[in-house]
């Protein structure tokens, strides 16, 4: 049986302070989502999946604003992380190269050659950077280390894994809202810009209204609503409720973002147009395809299948080199890990057919102890022996016939 989530009552929102005049003057709601071109094509924050590499390739594509991966804030300033070989805050926001949250193009990626809509103009913005944590102070101290580094901070709300409970932190904080409501506002009285919130939805409609009024009380000045519930997870997690989304967008008076369903490009009008969301966050499916916010959709008649429509997306290959092409080009590193799982996903329904190739992408490495394209020469050797073997799949018969109707 489903566990319980939220407080048995709903709290009388009077019951909570005001939202308070912050320290420092700053564009609030629809004057800073104006500000930041009115972004509708959202990528949202993914653990190890949305690192300043992917956010580019998501940009060149179409995508309007991006998120850093979920940073746990109590990690993110702790002294003695410093001392480890690897350090969390280097690792999760890295500073010293001055790429991660830059405004200007970045000078590495000049000389790229994207294929995608903003290739020559590359930046970082823009971003928000995603926190969870269960402590104001320590939140809003880490938050101070990238507010001259982003456009907004993100409190994550949502997070319904077994390390977010663990943690008390995500979608574990939906039963203390007097704690939500000082984290927000501690971050809304006294950071420099603008903080921003996502949640999860409760079973009911009404609890749901008055979370996300809590929310916007609190400070939030952009509230992401991902529709699914804290246990709507793993073999759990069915539809996103796009119904409850627009009743959360009918209540508040900030922008409000739709979470949830968006795994193919035609899905981001529908959401749209079902929540009357001001924006349309996608999380898997912009892993899967990159490209799912293009506004510019070429269709280019397939080699495979002459007769079908023109594909709505780049190959899975131009792609995928050319997140290889990021990665080597930038001075900040980018983790094995998320190199690896960004391609294993591009690359998924060809490695369906070429089982083989799954063992060697898995053996791949990243040498941090060289430069540029030498830094991910086994991941590259992957990407061309991918390519050679969908050029002989389009010369083998089998791919070319098309099924009797």
């Amino acid at each position: 049986m489903p566990e319980a989530v939220g407080p048995a009552l709903i709290p009388d929102l009077d019951t909570f302070p005001p939202t308070g005049e912050p320290k420092h003057a700053k564009l609030a709601s629809w004057d800073f989502y104006r500000s930041i071109g009115s972004p509708q094509r959202v990528v949202a924050p993914m653990v190890d999946q949305s690192e300043l590499p992917w956010r580019i390739l998501s940009r060149r594509y179409g995508s309007d604003l991006v998120y850093t991966p979920m940073i746990n804030a109590k990690l993110f300033v702790d002294e003695n992380s410093k001392k480890k070989k690897v350090k969390y805050q280097e690792v999760n926001f890295n500073k010293e190269h001055g790429e991660e949250g830059s405004t200007d193009p970045i000078a590495a990626l000049l000389s790229s050659e994207g294929e995608g809509e903003g290739s020559s103009t590359d930046s970082d913005r823009p971003l928000f950077v995603q926190f969870c944590s269960n402590d104001p102070a320590t939140l809003l101290k880490a938050a101070q280390v990238v507010q001259d580094r982003c456009d907004a901070v993100d409190l994550n709300l949502g997070c319904p894994q077994h390390i977010a409970r663990r943690g008390h932190y995500g979608s574990y904080l939906m039963e203390d809202w007097p704690l939500i409501f000082n984290l927000i506002n501690t971050l809304h009285l006294n950071l420099k810009i603008p903080v921003t919130a996502k949640m999860r939805v409760y079973e009911s409609v009404s609890k749901t209204i008055a979370y996300a009024k809590l929310l916007e009380r609190a400070g939030a000045q952009i509230i992401t609503v991902h529709g699914r519930t804290r246990n709507m997870k793993g073999h759990h997690t069915g539809l996103a409720d796009w119904d409850k989304i627009r009743a959360v967008k009918e209540a508040v008076g900030v922008p409000v973002f739709a979470n949830g369903n968006v795994l193919y490009p035609q899905d981001f009008h529908e959401a749209l147009a079902a929540t009357g969301a001001d924006g349309v966050m996608s999380a898997e499916g912009n892993l899967y395809n990159p490209a799912i916010f293009m506004r510019a959709l070429p269709e280019v008649a397939s080699e495979m299948f002459p007769g079908a429509p023109g594909l709505p997306f780049p190959s899975i290959v131009r792609m995928a080199h050319e997140y290889l092409d990021i990665v080597s080009a930038l001075k900040t590193p980018t983790q094995s890990s998320a190199i690896k799982a960004h391609l294993f996903r591009l690359s998924r329904p060809a490695l369906e057919v070429h089982r083989d190739l799954r063992e060697r992408l898995g053996k791949s490495r990243f040498d941090g102890s060289t430069t540029g394209d030498q830094r991910i020469v086994t991941y590259r050797a992957f990407v061309k022996e991918l390519e050679k073997r969908l050029e002989k799949d389009v010369l083998d018969e089998r791919w070319s016939k098309q099924p009797d109707p």
